[in-house]
């Protein structure tokens, strides 16, 4: 049978609530009191059981000192690889003037598929770590300073890395947009 016989003969709710369910997805719904109302099952292991009470940590701190927002209160913002709860994820807020939303995707199976794809262009280790940290979104800055080396000689760990996998035949992937 042709996939889009099939899900047409699905219900909209039934594959949303499949892909909430079967996802490594983090959903949270609160009102505009910060009253949570709604964890799912990968939010209640992240965060533990705060259904009814006033939450402000975690997603809620970025929500709320975002000074960013061009109506507070209302829409919708997404602030990438944020470290919450010892973890990186991508954390996505949409707001209206009644709810809050937080969506929160791990980043952790990205970081691994990332770092494996690397690992099999014989990088040394010091390049190793440099993809690491770049996949994570830190600036050359950043992950100088953290490696306590010159930005200078990041760029040469960056070039080096680059010439590898592009010798190999392969592209440069994983790493944010502008990176490459």
């Amino acid at each position: 049978m042709d996939l889009k016989v099939v899900d047409a003969m699905i219900p909209s709710e039934s594959i949303l609530t499949k892909f909430l369910n079967d996802s490594d997805i983090i959903i949270c719904l609160k009102d505009q009191d910060r009253k949570v109302l709604h964890q799912n099952e990968n939010c209640l292991r992240l965060c533990g059981n705060h259904k009814d009470q006033e939450c402000n940590i975690g997603c809620m701190e970025l929500y709320t000192s975002d000074s960013t927002q061009q109506w507070p209160n209302w829409g919708s913002r997404t602030y990438k690889n944020q470290l919450l709860h010892d973890d990186y994820f991508d954390v996505t807020i949409i707001s209206s003037s009644s709810y809050i939303l937080t969506i929160l995707q791990a980043m952790r199976h990205k970081y691994n598929q990332a770092l494996e794809y690397y690992s099999k262009f014989n990088l040394g280790k010091r390049e190793l770590e440099v993809i690491r940290l770049a996949i994570t979104g830190m600036s050359n800055l950043e992950i100088a300073k953290q490696l306590a080396i010159s930005v200078g000689t990041l760029r040469t760990h960056l070039k080096n890395i680059y010439n590898k996998v592009k010798d190999a035949g392969e592209s440069v992937e994983f790493l944010p947009f502008e990176r490459k």
